[in-house]
C-alpha cells in the first residue's frame, strides 16, 4: 500500500485555547516545524462557550491583595484530588501567561492606573479572577488563532485524529482520517500533544458544544492512565443553544416551570423544595455547580435535584420563564442578602425578570438573542448538564502522560482534581500547553538517532486496520446510525453515569455499553465518509464512557460517598428524603483512582495524590546551577 508519511518536529491535535497555545508556546521556543490537526478551528469548546461572566483565574494583580504563587497553589491543591506539582506549576505560570495573552490583545479590565483588577470567584479566597464578560475564552482563541496563522503553522482541518501509533510505550506518530476527502493520512512525531478538551460526547445532557465531542479515547486504547474521572462538573444549563445558566440569570429569579404530558405548566420548585426557594434561586446564581456539600449547607443545589426529577424521573419537559416572576415574589419573602444586592444593582422586585436581566446584564440577554432565543417572549428548555471534566489523562510536571512523547493538554489532561476555583480552566489551557512546549524543546535538543526501521511497518498495519473497518462499515446494511447509536449510549450516562450515581445503575451500564463497544462495527451502517468519521468518535466515546463508568464503579465499590461534583444514592433510597436527611459526605480529598485500558479490559488503582513540592528558592542556585530553568 502507498503511503505517504508527513513529518514534524511536533503535531497538535485540537485547536481550542490548549491547541493553539501549545502552537504559540512551541513557535516561541524556536519549534517551528509543527502542525494542528483538527475537525475545524472554529468548532472547539473554548471558542463556542462561556457563560454570564466567564472566568480566567490566576495569581492576583490588584489593590493590596497580599498573595503569593505558594498562596494560590495551596488554594488550588486544597479543593482536593490535585497533585501538588501541578497545583504549584499553575500558580507559577499564572501571570506569565496571563500577560501573553493581554500582549495579544484580549481584553482583560485594566483601570486607570494599568492595574488588572479582579474579583472572587467561586473556591476562591482572593481577588484572583478577571474576565472580558461572557466570551472570554472566544476572545482567547480568536487572538491565539490570529497568531498561529502569521507564525505560519501548518492547519489541517476537516481530520479527526483515529489512531495513535505507539510501541513499547512510546508514540511515533498518529493516523488521521480525512472526512472531506475520505482518506487516511500519517503524521510521524514523537511530540504529540493532545488538546482534544474532555469527553463532551459522552453525555446527552451536555453544555458542550455539539461540535465538540473529545478525544482521549485513541490514548486510552494505547494503554495511557487516565485519572479522576470520577470528577465532573454540572450545572443548570440552556439545551437548545447550549450554555450555562449561571450568575445573573439566577440572581435575577426567573421562574422554574415543567410541562406535563397533557400540557399543563407547573411551578414545581416548591414541590421540592421547604427553604425559602426565591432565595435559593438567587444563591444559584453564586454557587451554580452541583454540590453536595451545598445541600448540606444553603442548600441552592436542591434546586438540581428538583430539575432532575421533573426531567428525568416524570418525564417532563422544564424550563426557565424570565417573562413572569415566580409566584408569590415579593420583597418581604427575600433575605436582607437578596435584597441589598437589588438595591445595590438596581433592579427591583415589582418588574419581571427579563426587565432585572436587562438590567443587570445586557450582554447575557442579548447573548441568547443573537442565537434565535429571545428571553423577553421565548421559554427557555433547561436540564442539569455536564460542564466541565475534572479528570482525563494522568500526566507528570510537564503534562506528559505514561507514554513517552504523548503529552495532554487542557481539559484533556487530568489536573484538576475534586473541585476547581471557577476559572483555572482557562488558565491551566495555557499553563500546560507552555510547559509542554519547554519539555518538547529539551527533548528534541537531545533526541538521539532511534533505529526506525520498523516506522513503515507499524504505520502500514495501522492503516491497513482502519481500512479494514471502514470497509466493514459500508458493506454491512443493516445497522443503525452512528447519530442514534450516539443520541443512546449518551442517553445511558446522562441516566446513570452523570451527577446522580447509584451503584447497581452504575455497574449495569458498564455491562451494557462494554458489550455495545466490543460489537460496535457490527452495529452500524454508514452511508458517506462523515458517517465513517461519526463512528469512529463513537469509539472513541464509548472507550471513554466506560473508563468513567469503571472509575466511578470503582469508587462505588470500595465504600464512597457523595463528594465534588455528584451525589452517592444508596441502592433503592427515595432521593428527594435522602437529600433532605441523610447525605453522606466523603471528606477524603487526597485520594484518586487511576484506570488503564488494556484494549480488552479495565483495571484500575487506588492511590494518593504528590504533595506541594518544596521548591528551591535560593536565587544564585536557580541562577546558576539550575538546568532546569526557562
Amino acid at each position: 500500500m502507498e503511503m505517504t508519511i508527513k513529518n514534524y518536529d511536533a503535531v497538535i491535535i485540537g485547536s481550542g485555547a490548549a491547541g493553539l497555545s501549545a502552537a504559540t508556546c512551541l513557535f516561541q521556543e524556536k519549534i517551528e516545524n509543527i502542525a494542528i490537526i483538527t475537525e475545524g478551528l472554529y468548532m472547539g469548546t473554548s471558542i463556542n462557550t462561556g457563560s454570564d461572566k466567564q472566568t480566567y483565574y490566576k495569581l492576583s494583580t490588584t489593590g493590596d491583595e497580599k498573595d503569593s504563587v505558594l498562596e494560590m497553589a495551596k488554594t488550588l491543591y486544597h479543593c482536593g484530588g490535585m497533585e501538588g506539582y501541578h497545583a504549584l506549576s499553575e500558580a507559577a505560570l499564572s501571570l506569565r501567561c496571563f500577560f501573553k495573552l493581554v500582549e495579544l490583545g484580549v481584553p482583560f479590565p485594566m483601570n486607570e492606573y494599568g492595574e488588572y483588577v479582579g474579583y472572587r470567584t467561586d473556591h476562591d479566597e482572593r481577588k484572583r479572577a478577571s474576565s472580558c464578560g461572557p466570551l472570554t475564552s472566544k476572545y482567547m482563541c480568536e487572538a491565539l488563532i490570529e497568531r498561529v496563522k502569521e507564525q505560519g503553522t501548518d492547519i489541517f482541518e476537516n481530520r479527526r485524529a483515529v489512531k495513535l501509533v505507539c510501541e513499547n510505550e512510546k508514540v511515533y506518530g498518529v493516523v488521521v482520517y480525512d472526512f472531506v476527502q475520505d482518506t487516511f493520512e500519517i503524521y510521524q512525531s514523537e511530540n504529540i500533544i493532545l488538546a482534544t478538551g474532555g469527553a463532551a460526547g459522552i453525555y446527552s445532557a451536555s453544555v458542550y458544544p455539539k461540535a465538540q465531542s473529545g478525544g482521549i479515547g485513541i490514548a486510552l486504547e494505547q494503554g495511557a492512565v487516565a485519572v479522576n474521572l470520577t470528577e465532573w462538573q454540572y450545572g443548570i444549563a440552556s439545551t437548545e443553544f447550549r450554555w450555562n445558566l449561571s450568575g445573573s440569570y439566577q440572581q435575577v429569579i426567573p421562574r422554574y416551570l415543567s410541562l406535563d404530558g397533557e400540557g399543563q405548566y407547573h411551578e414545581f420548585l416548591t414541590d421540592y423544595i421547604d427553604e425559602q426557594v426565591f432565595d435559593l434561586i438567587f444563591q444559584k446564581g453564586y454557587n451554580w455547580p452541583f454540590s453536595p456539600k451545598n445541600l448540606c449547607r444553603n442548600k441552592s443545589s436542591l434546586i438540581d435535584i428538583a430539575v432532575y426529577i421533573e426531567q428525568n424521573v416524570l418525564q417532563r419537559q422544564v424550563f426557565l420563564d424570565f417573562t413572569k416572576n415566580p409566584t408569590g415574589l415579593n420583597k418581604s419573602k427575600l433575605s436582607e442578602e437578596t435584597v441589598s444586592y437589588f438595591k445595590n444593582s438596581g433592579l427591583s422586585v415589582e418588574k419581571t425578570p427579563i426587565e432585572r436581566l436587562r438590567t443587570l446584564n445586557e450582554q447575557a440577554y442579548r447573548l441568547y438573542l443573537d442565537n434565535g432565543i429571545d428571553l423577553e417572549h421565548d421559554l427557555l428548555a433547561i436540564d442539569v448538564c455536564a460542564q466541565h471534566c475534572n479528570g482525563g489523562l494522568a500526566c507528570d510536571a510537564n503534562y506528559m502522560t505514561n507514554i513517552d512523547g504523548l503529552f495532554a493538554c487542557g481539559e484533556c489532561a487530568g489536573v484538576f482534581g475534586i473541585t476547581r476555583p471557577g476559572g483555572t480552566a482557562l488558565n491551566s489551557t495555557q499553563v500546560s500547553s507552555m510547559r509542554a512546549s519547554f519539555q518538547i524543546k529539551k527533548r528534541l535538543e537531545t533526541a538521539g538517532n532511534d533505529d526506525k526501521k520498523n516506522l513503515h511497518t507499524i504505520f502500514e498495519t495501522a492503516m491497513n486496520e482502519l481500512n479494514e473497518i471502514k470497509d466493514n462499515l459500508f458493506s454491512n446494511k443493516n445497522g443503525i446510525t452512528p447519530i442514534a447509536e450516539r443520541n443512546w449510549f449518551s442517553a445511558c450516562m446522562s441516566k446513570s453515569g452523570a451527577f446522580i450515581r447509584e451503584k447497581n445503575q452504575t455497574c449495569q451500564t458498564f455491562e451494557i455499553l462494554s458489550t455495545e463497544l466490543s460489537e460496535l462495527y457490527q452495529h452500524l451502517s454508514v452511508k458517506n465518509s462523515y458517517q465513517v468519521y461519526e463512528a469512529f468518535v463513537n469509539r472513541d466515546l464509548l472507550i471513554s464512557a466506560l473508563a468513567v463508568l469503571f472509575a466511578q464503579s470503582t469508587y462505588l465499590e470500595n465504600g464512597g460517598k457523595s463528594r465534588g461534583g455528584f451525589l452517592v444514592l444508596p441502592n433503592g433510597t427515595d432521593l428527594i428524603s435522602y437529600v433532605k436527611h441523610s447525605i453522606e459526605l466523603n471528606m477524603d480529598l487526597k485520594t484518586v483512582i487511576d484506570v488503564i485500558y488494556n484494549g480488552k479490559k479495565y483495571n484500575s488503582r487506588i492511590r494518593t495524590v504528590s504533595k506541594l513540592p518544596n521548591s528551591e528558592q535560593w536565587f544564585e542556585k536557580v541562577a546558576f546551577g539550575n538546568d532546569k530553568r526557562q
